[in-house]
């Protein structure tokens, strides 16, 4: 596994998100589309990380933002217990947009984006590597 697998929990949602919010009006039928899609990406990088992290041994991979020192990167780990949480967070988030895209996107209009902030969020939140950045 890269370690630059560990970005792509962060990146995923916020892409899609950023997607969303400049679709046209005439096009909010596709959030939903682009809301499960992004969130059966995520599931599968999830899924991924977790089976790297079992089949390590246990070991953790860690991966510094921006290549600077460790006191001032901003430090991603991935280890058992981040993956499991990436891996429940990411199926939750596809339930929830599955079921949301029947009806809540008639009720707020910005469900979907900000469902995606959040995923971004929690994954960030899974991931850091101290409790600085958390």
């Amino acid at each position: 596994m890269t370690p630059h697998l560990l970005v792509a929990p962060i990146l995923i949602p916020l892409a899609a998100a950023a997607a969303m919010l400049l679709l046209p009006a005439k096009r909010r039928r596709w959030e939903g589309a682009i809301a499960i899609a992004s969130c059966a990406l995520l599931l599968a990088v999830a899924a991924a990380l977790a089976i790297a992290a079992d089949t390590g041994g246990g070991a953790s991979v860690a991966y510094r933002l921006g290549g600077g020192p460790a006191w001032v990167a901003i430090v991603l780990v991935s280890d058992r217990l981040s993956a499991l949480m990436l891996l429940l967070a990411a199926g939750l988030g596809l339930v929830t947009s599955v079921f949301a895209s029947g009806r809540w996107a008639r009720l707020g209009p910005f469900f979907h984006p900000l469902s995606q902030f959040l995923l971004m969020g929690l994954n960030g939140a899974f991931l850091t590597g101290d409790l600085f950045n958390l």
